[in-house]
């Protein structure tokens, strides 16, 4: 049975922590989409660019640099979130965060800039590998997908919040106009740290580390309206401690076990694929280039450069809440398809508009690449802004998720920072024919996902581990809660619980 499928209404606490969790994956991925949208409108403002007498190759570095610090923190985030807990790792997040914002709108100088936009870079790791997991696995079954696709889809939330900021900075004369939007920065992370007290540890990880009885009190509290027979939690909780357990029995979380076996292997290849294809489909030439696009078709005004920036967020983040209600119904294999073809072919037409009339723009060609370049994103943000998080943490079991998520995050950003770096050079070479050659490979994306991707719609966290192993670990007529059984339990006395899985398979679960 499951557990998405067991119909439950709310009370106020599971309310509380619906909200909360909207709060903390908006926030957190707001941190996010604030430096991309701000590096966009910071290269369109003059002060910017003459503060620092930017060149070519320091314009890449001030963008790129971000994705360093990311991939250098990749070792680390792992082990943070799966140590010390979900909550931590992203408490730390926004303290990382708040640093880097301060030193780098305060910068004097290009090298002072760059260290503080490489310490947000780590923060960037450390919050894309806790936050996302903590939702998936405190979310109630029924909200997991459009919450986890929130995440995603929330990275717009930040990248209006910049576009905003550096539409209205563009009116003041000094260094200002830069520093405001690079020290609202810190913004986000600061209303993520205020809630974190006020919010449970996720159940998953107080099971995985022998915390049962936490587990429980969230997850009625929580998900059970306060009723400690209720189906759901019944349900959920066989799901989750008895998937554990046999993790547990067979493999140790960390970065080994993302190859220790074949379906592992399989697992890690799709993060891979997705970590990789999410930022060099064409995606990232606008997010941190646009002024240059816009300008290579003939659009050169700083205030209609920044008012299409403000409005292309904004475009995106409905694009981006839209694609998180609608992925369950679709499927994830038919929207990565679907979508990735679309933004091949909008770039084929991409690229032969801006060979046409590169050099002689009308009125009438640039406006039609602009409504490309929206077309173009509606189809990124529909699909993979949200699918970018939540498939990842579906396919990775519990054991593998934090180390899964920070290998995601370090091969993204490794990718980011190549991709990102190489941009302008692309651009001054031939802006058309980096457009074709992103098309093409965008195709070769289309090929890898038809024959690698597995369908994981309508399934549990736990259930997903049947596409990969071929057996599920949970056996629902088996209760793992003694305290369900009508065993009774004296408070201090230690209650172990036989748990045998349909696969023969067992564990222990300690109470």
């Amino acid at each position: 049975m499951e557990t998405s499928n067991i119909d439950t209404k709310l009370d106020r606490n599971g309310v509380y922590l619906l909200v909360m969790l909207c709060y903390v994956s908006i926030l957190n991925s707001a941190t996010q989409g604030y430096d991309s949208a701000m590096m966009n409108g910071l290269q369109i403002l003059p002060s910017y660019t003459e503060c620092f007498a930017l060149t070519t190759a320091t314009t890449s570095l001030n963008v790129a640099v971000v994705f360093l610090g990311s991939v250098v923190t990749t070792p680390f985030a792992g082990t943070l979130a799966d140590k010390w807990g979900r909550k931590w790792g992203m408490a730390v997040t926004a303290a990382i965060a708040l640093l880097g914002a301060a030193i780098q709108s305060a910068a004097v100088h290009e090298a002072m800039f760059c260290i503080g936009r490489f310490i947000v870079g780590i923060s960037i790791t450390t919050g894309s590998t806790a936050a996302p997991a903590y939702i998936s696995e405190t979310s109630h079954p029924k909200y997991r997908v459009l919450l986890t696709g929130l995440c995603g889809a929330a990275w717009y939330v930040g990248g209006v919040m910049a576009a905003a900021v550096t539409f209205g900075t563009q009116y003041l004369s000094t260094t200002w106009s830069w520093r405001a939007p690079s020290l609202l920065q810190f913004l986000p992370s600061m209303l993520c740290l205020v809630v974190l007290p006020f919010i449970p540890e996720s159940p998953r990880w107080l099971v995985y580390n022998d915390r049962l009885e936490e587990a429980k009190q969230v997850l009625v509290k929580y998900h059970a309206n306060g009723d400690v027979g209720a189906e759901v939690l019944r349900v959920e909780l066989n799901e989750i401690v008895q998937t554990l357990e046999y993790e547990k029995s067979v493999q140790k979380a960390g970065f080994k076990a993302l190859i220790a076996t074949r379906p592992n292997r399989w697992r890690f290849g799709i993060v891979a694929a997705v970590s990789i294809f999410c930022q060099i489909s064409g995606n990232n030439i606008i997010t941190y280039y646009l002024g240059t696009v816009l300008t290579t078709i003939g659009i050169t005004g700083v205030q209609t450069q920044l008012a299409i920036n403000l409005g292309l967020s904004v475009f995106n983040l409905l694009c981006a809440i839209a694609g998180s209600s609608v992925c369950e119904k679709i499927g994830r294999r038919p929207s990565f398809l679907i979508s990735t073809s679309i933004m091949a072919l909008l770039l084929i037409i991409v690229s032969a508009l801006t060979k046409q009339f590169s050099t002689t723009p009308t009125t009438a060609s640039s406006s039609a690449q602009v409504a490309l370049i929206f077309l173009f994103y509606g189809a990124y943000s529909l699909v993979w802004t949200p699918l970018a998080y939540l498939y990842p943490l579906e396919v990775l079991s519990f054991s593998l998720r934090a180390s899964g998520m920070a290998s995601y995050n370090g091969l993204c950003y490794t990718a980011a920072f190549f991709n990102t770096y190489i941009i302008p050079y692309a651009m001054e070479w031939s802006s058309w024919g980096f457009y074709l050659i992103t098309a093409g490979w965008c195709f070769v994306e289309v090929g890898v996902m038809w024959v690698y991707f597995p369908e994981t719609k309508g399934m549990t966290l736990e259930e997903v581990d049947v596409v990969f192993d071929g057996v599920g670990h949970v056996d629902l007529d088996v209760d793992v809660d003694v305290e369900m059984k009508g065993v009774e339990v004296v408070e201090g006395e230690e209650v172990v619980v036989e748990v045998v899985g349909k696969d023969g398979d067992g564990g222990k679960v300690k109470q």
